[in-house]
């Protein structure tokens, strides 16, 4: 049996896109708690290497900045800062001589715009900080959250890891790098972040989900789905951690604990459509096809409105995996469901009700449903294609030669007319090349196999075009043979 494989992960991709891109833990959340606001921007003071030293004066106004923001007064602060910046640059005492500030009252000015969400003037402020002071490892560090914090990856990336070569450990600061790495698609640098930011600060959440991201993103999926399994200990009601961890087991082909996972958030009622018909493909590729049935009907009951398009291609997988009676029980559900189907809805519908009575040998069923089809919209290619696939049917098992020779030109005619359409050229060319295959007309077929072959490449298609150049390439020997035979019979005079 074929695997569902190619199937499984595009269907827990639409849910969680963990592995196709690193679905990001934005750090928005870290500026809106307060123990962060507060350190931020208070943030200040004195190590010798990295920050710049202050006047006596700098630092009786900083004590004074530290009352005010313990009590939330972030504008009277900025008030006070620009009134002693302006005074000691252009003092009002014209016996004084004008000063230069140190680059770290225009840091805690930075910060007091930040705090105001006045980003650009913000930036410019640790822009000239780090400028008059350019070891000042805090100024780098808050340069790279006001970029992190409008997105701007590259600028933060650089700003945290100055930071961190200055010194930089806390988990914060290593959780950001990380993000910047995982954005950046080095999920190596961002795991090696992640586990530091995680060493010093292990009850954080987004250090936890960001290292099985960055797990998950270098193919580590055993730790990643053990990673996620701690986070969901942890927040049992987090569909997203359930599905991501299934995105792991589904790659590491453990489909039981896939299985494990989807079921838990069916009986937790977390479960979506996609979900569901997710859950019934793997059941299929387990060769279950009754759980199969119950999981996609459970995703038909549980979409708000009726996917016809997914409810379809469940009813066409299990008929292409050989359980056409499955399908026609839920395409039995389809019709109930939405009993007035039009256009194109429709059409697929009866296209997929004729494939499965194709499957179960209900030969006259499909022919009347695909009568009734090309009446209703004549020339449509994918009828043409199934007339065409009916009508050969009706060719090979027709024990009347004449009638047998009747369906099989109408086979033909339909398949000319699907091969036109660029739409069921493949299947169609495919299709009447095998057919002429089977009348032993090899030189003929090979035309429509080479064509099939060019529109879609396959190892299995490349495999069979050989095998037909082949018989082709026989076939010339033996027509050219009794061509050379003939001729030498017709020019053997005759004897009198």
């Amino acid at each position: 049996m074929r695997t569902l494989v190619s199937l499984l992960l595009p269907f827990c991709l639409i849910t969680s896109p963990v592995l196709a891109a690193p679905d990001l833990i934005l750090p928005q959340q870290l500026f809106q708690q307060p123990e962060f606001a507060k350190e931020f921007v208070g943030s200040y003071g004195i190590l010798s290497d990295v920050e710049p030293k202050v006047s006596d004066a700098e630092q009786q106004l900083l004590g004074r900045l530290q009352t005010l923001f313990s009590e939330a007064k972030f504008k009277d602060a900025e008030n006070l800062l620009i009134a002693f910046i302006k005074e000691v640059e252009k003092p009002t005492d014209p016996e004084r001589q004008a000063g230069e500030i140190s680059p770290a009252l225009v840091f805690v000015l930075g910060n007091l715009y930040f705090q105001a969400e006045r980003l650009d003037e913000a930036k410019r402020a640790f822009q000239e900080s780090i400028k008059r002071f350019p070891k000042f490892r805090r100024a780098h560090t808050n340069l790279g959250y006001v970029a992190i914090s409008t997105n701007k990856v590259d600028e933060a990336l650089l700003s945290f890891q100055k930071a961190v070569s200055l010194g930089e450990t806390s988990p914060r600061v290593m959780g950001m790098l990380a993000y910047c790495y995982l954005a950046k698609q080095n999920p190596l640098a961002a795991e090696n972040a992640y586990r530091q930011a995680y060493l010093v600060d292990p009850d954080s959440r987004e250090w936890k989900l960001g290292l099985a991201q960055s797990l998950l993103q270098q193919e580590k999926f055993a730790e990643a789905a053990s990673m996620f399994g701690v986070l969901i200990r942890e927040n049992p009601r987090d569909k997203q951690l359930w599905m991501r961890q299934t995105s792991a087991w589904l790659s590491l082909n453990r489909k039981e604990e896939a299985v494990l996972n989807l079921e838990t958030l069916r009986l937790m009622g977390l479960a979506d459509e996609s979900n569901l018909n997710l859950l019934g493909n793997i059941y299929l590729d387990q060769a279950q096809p009754k759980l199969a049935l119950e999981a996609y009907s459970s995703a038909m009951d549980r979409a708000t409105t009726l996917n016809i398009s997914q409810a379809l291609k469940s009813a066409k997988i299990l008929n292409d995996f050989g359980f056409p009676d499955q399908s026609a029980e839920l395409l039995k559900k389809i019709r109930t469901a939405a009993p007035k189907l039009v256009g194109a809805e429709r059409v697929q519908l009866d296209l997929t009700e004729v494939k499965v009575a194709r499957s179960l040998k209900k030969n006259e069923e499909a022919g009347v449903i695909l009568k009734q089809l090309a009446a209703d919209i004549p020339g449509n290619p994918e009828v043409m294609l199934e007339i065409g696939k009916h009508y050969d049917l009706v060719a090979r098992d027709e024990p009347d030669e004449d009638k047998a020779k009747l369906a099989a030109a109408e086979a033909k005619t339909h398949y000319m007319l699907a091969l036109a359409n660029e739409t069921t050229a493949y299947q169609a060319n495919l299709a009447f090349g095998q057919m002429l295959v089977r009348e032993n007309r090899a030189q003929e077929a090979l035309v429509y196999i080479e064509k099939a072959l060019q529109l879609k490449k396959s190892d299995s298609l490349e495999q069979y075009t050989s095998r037909v150049r082949r018989a082709a390439d026989r076939e010339k020997v033996r027509k050219d043979r009794e061509e050379a035979q003939r001729a030498a019979a017709d020019s053997k005079p005759i004897d009198k």
